[in-house]
């Protein structure tokens, strides 16, 4: 019986023991939260946008030859847009850009025309290219 008595004393410690160890665990996987901090307004970004100033191989020609080769391959305009370009030497300037298609052999050229006169630039061209046509029904003007 002595013996029950120094065993349940034992028992006793180590429910202790284990109750202040369980808490103190539990404690460490709950932060604080801090009723003054505020969430991030809408304005800020979620990142830091570092751009590098980069070269790639553009062709530029006088606008006629730009729109004779549009012409030969039988692209047609389906998207235009005014925007700016921002350019190391001259700054920051109003770009013009089209791109241009053929569906029937899914060929594609992505033009700019530069703030230099009479001046249109190749940025990307190739074959093979796909519409989301669901996605540009959002983009149609409601029928009356």
């Amino acid at each position: 019986m002595h013996i029950m008595i120094m065993l349940n004393n034992y028992m006793k410690w180590l429910y202790i023991t284990g109750a202040i160890v369980a808490i103190w665990v539990l404690s460490g996987l709950f932060e604080k939260a801090d009723a003054q901090e505020n969430p991030p307004t809408p304005k800020e970004r979620p990142f830091e946008w570092t751009p590098t100033w980069q070269q790639k191989p553009i062709s530029c020609a006088p606008l006629d030859q730009v729109a004779q080769i549009a012409k030969s391959k039988g692209l047609q305009i389906v998207w235009s847009g005014t925007g700016v370009g921002n350019s190391e030497n001259l700054g920051i300037v109003r770009v013009d850009i089209f791109l241009s298609i053929n569906p029937e052999t899914k060929e594609w050229a992505l033009t700019e025309i530069s703030p230099t006169p009479n001046v249109g630039c190749l940025i990307g061209y190739g074959a093979g290219f796909k519409i989301d046509s669901e996605t540009m029904k959002l983009f149609a003007e409601p029928k009356n």
